[in-house]
C-alpha cells in the first residue's frame, strides 16, 4: 500500500474483488404490511419568534434517545431582517428537546442573543448517553462548540479558532478537526483534537490534509494538494487518502489512479466506515466505470469491484447494500450475503438510510420497509394512509417508532412490534 499502484496491480485488485463476491442468495421472511398509524402525538410548532425569519423551518436532524425518553430536533430558520450587528441574511438555529411519551417541549436552546450574531453554519452529533454536541459558526466570525446534557444544561462550551467539523468516534470520543484553509501552494493542514465526555482533551495532532470522514475508530483524510480554479480551490478528483486510527496514528495511505474520480457519482454514501473500522470508497474510473473499493481494518486496500453508475450505496453495522433498479444486494467485506427485489420500487426510490438502531430503512413513494441488516428480512412494512398521506418528511426510526417532520411540527408514529404481529 505504501508503493505506487501500477495499472496491473489495480486490475488485479478489481479482478480479485469480482471473484470474491460470489452469489449466495437466501430467502427472507415477509412481515405483514400495516398502514401507517395516526400520530401518537404531534408537537407544537418548532417555529421561533426571536427574530424576523422566513416562514420556514429547516431540519438539520432528528435524534431520539429512548433511554432518556427524549427526542432532539436541530432546526434552523432563515433570517430575513438583520440586526444592527449583521449586514447579511443569516439563520436562527435551535436545539429543541421533546418528551418522547407526550410530545411536550421539555427544553429549547436558541443560538442567538438579542442584537447578537446569527449562525452561518451549524452541525450536531449525539453520544449514546444522550449528550448533544453542537458546533456553531457565527456571523461575527466566532466559532463555538457546545455540550448539553439531556436536561438542557450546558456541560461546557469551547471556542474554536478555525472552521471545524465534529464527529464521534467509538467510545463516544468527540473529534474536532479544524483547518486554516488552503495554503498558497494548495496544501491543507488540519488540527485534530479528541475530547472525552467531560470536555477534557485526550490528545491532539496536526496533520497534512483535510478530514473527509471519521467514525468507529477510523479517520479518513484527503492528503492531496488542491488546485486553484479561478478564485476557488478544488480538491483532487483522485486523492491520496490516508487512514488514521483512534490514537491518531497513521495506518496506511493509498493513491487513487490518475484516471479515477472520487468526487461523487451515483447515490448514497461515496465514503463510509463500517462498525469494525473497514472503509468503503467509490470511484468512477475513466473508460471503465464505477468501482467500489474496500479497505480492511488495517487500512490497506483489500479489493475493488465493479458497480453500476446509478447504484445506491448504504452501510449499517459491518455490512453494506447496493441498490440498483429494483434489486437490493447485501454484502460484507468478505462477499455477498443475499439479495432481494422490490417490485414496488416505482415511482423512483426516495431514500435508503441506516436507522438509529442499526437497521436499514427504505422509503418508496407509498411504501416503507425496515430491514434486518444481516439478512434483509422484513422487520416492518408500512404504507401511506388517509391519516398519513406522505412519507417525505425528515424522519428517524428507532425501536418500532418513527419520528417525522410535517411542515413545522414533529409527529410520533408507533409501528406494531414483532411480538404484536
Amino acid at each position: 500500500m505504501h508503493t505506487k499502484h501500477k495499472s496491473k496491480t489495480w486490475a488485479a485488485l478489481i479482478l480479485s474483488g469480482m471473484l470474491l463476491f460470489t452469489m449466495n442468495t437466501t430467502g427472507y421472511a415477509a412481515a405483514s404490511t400495516e398502514s401507517m398509524p395516526k400520530p401518537a402525538w404531534t408537537s407544537s410548532s418548532l417555529m421561533l419568534s426571536e427574530a424576523n425569519t422566513e416562514k420556514d423551518v429547516l431540519i438539520k436532524g432528528i435524534h431520539a434517545v429512548p433511554s432518556k425518553n427524549l427526542v432532539y430536533v436541530h432546526a434552523s430558520q432563515p433570517v430575513t431582517k438583520t440586526s444592527s450587528k449583521t449586514t447579511l441574511d443569516w439563520q436562527l438555529d435551535s436545539l429543541q428537546a421533546f418528551d418522547a411519551t407526550t410530545g411536550q417541549l421539555k427544553w429549547n436552546t436558541i443560538f442567538h442573543e438579542k442584537s447578537g450574531p446569527y449562525t452561518t453554519y451549524s452541525d450536531s452529533v449525539y453520544a449514546s448517553n444522550g449528550t448533544a454536541y453542537v458546533y456553531m459558526e457565527y456571523s461575527d466570525k466566532t466559532k463555538k462548540l457546545y455540550s448539553f446534557n439531556t436536561s438542557g444544561k450546558t456541560n461546557w462550551v469551547k471556542t474554536v479558532n478555525s472552521p471545524a467539523s465534529i464527529s464521534l468516534l467509538d467510545n463516544d470520543t468527540l473529534m474536532v478537526a479544524s483547518s486554516q484553509g488552503v495554503q498558497s501552494n494548495g496544501s491543507v493542514r488540519s488540527a485534530i483534537s479528541l475530547y472525552d465526555k467531560k470536555g477534557k482533551l485526550i490528545t491532539e495532532k496536526t496533520i497534512n490534509g483535510n478530514v473527509l470522514k471519521a467514525d468507529h475508530g477510523r479517520i479518513v483524510v484527503d492528503a492531496s494538494k488542491q488546485t486553484k480554479v479561478g478564485n476557488f480551490w478544488q480538491q483532487a478528483a483522485n486523492p491520496k487518502v490516508e487512514i488514521y486510527d483512534r490514537t491518531l496514528n497513521r495506518l496506511s495511505f493509498y493513491q487513487f489512479p490518475a484516471n479515477a474520480n472520487t468526487l461523487g457519482d451515483g447515490g448514497g454514501e461515496s465514503l463510509a466506515i463500517l462498525d469494525d473500522g473497514s472503509i468503503l470508497m467509490r470511484a468512477n474510473v475513466e473508460n471503465t466505470g464505477n468501482r467500489l473499493m474496500g479497505f480492511g481494518t488495517d487500512g490497506k486496500l483489500a479489493w475493488g469491484r465493479a458497480i453500476a453508475g446509478d447504484a445506491y450505496i448504504q452501510t449499517a453495522g459491518n455490512g453494506y447494500t447496493v441498490f440498483t433498479g429494483q434489486k437490493l444486494e447485501l454484502y460484507t467485506m468478505k462477499g455477498k450475503v443475499t439479495e432481494r427485489t422490490f417490485k414496488d420500487a416505482q415511482p423512483a426510490l426516495m431514500r435508503v438510510d441506516p436507522t438509529q438502531d442499526g437497521q436499514y430503512q427504505l422509503d418508496f413513494a407509498k411504501t416503507g420497509y425496515i430491514l434486518n441488516p444481516q439478512t434483509l428480512e422484513d422487520v416492518h412494512i408500512y404504507t401511506t394512509s388517509a391519516s398519513v398521506p406522505s412519507l417525505e418528511g425528515v424522519s428517524t426510526y428507532v425501536d418500532d417508532v418513527i419520528y417525522s417532520m410535517n411542515d413545522e411540527t414533529l409527529s410520533k408514529y408507533v409501528l406494531k412490534s414483532n411480538s404484536a404481529k
